[in-house]
């Protein structure tokens, strides 16, 4: 698990995802992805395996989400979902132009303090990768 600020064997990005793991109560598994939905990084419960499984499936969420809003809202998606099945809580948010923050969190958790704890370390990441979190702007085309 290292990546481009590696210190020491750990990137600042692995030990931001092992603070966002203590940061929020029933938080179990943390992934960032590449916009293409390749892992870049992930926290320390998950093997190689289980954090390429996490990131087919953030991507594949995260796409649905997207297609939706093109469908049926206004076309700026949020790159934001979340998804409740009986034993956990999935949920993803942008970090930065081109990644994404996952966190898989107990069926107990509160999805709030979660939310919170991961939008902080969104913008943590994006700056990390050098890739600041996109604010959705106008369509071409369309009025604001």
């Amino acid at each position: 698990m290292t990546g481009p600020q590696a210190v020491n064997g750990r990137s600042r990005l692995d030990r931001l995802l092992e603070r966002l793991l203590a940061a929020a109560p029933g938080v179990r598994h943390v992934l960032v992805l590449s916009g293409d939905g390749l892992k870049l990084s992930w926290s320390s419960g998950l093997d190689l395996d289980q954090a390429d499984r996490l990131a087919a499936i953030v991507s594949g969420v995260l796409s649905l989400s997207l297609s939706a809003a093109a469908e049926f809202g206004d076309g700026i998606g949020s790159g934001q979902a979340m998804v409740e099945f009986r034993g956990g809580i999935l949920l993803m948010v942008p970090a930065g132009n081109r990644a994404h923050l996952a966190v898989l969190a107990a069926p107990a958790a509160d999805v709030g303090l979660v939310g919170q704890a991961m939008n902080e370390a969104a913008g943590q990441v994006g700056e990390l990768l050098g890739t600041p979190l996109r604010r959705p702007g106008p369509r071409p085309g369309h009025a604001p």
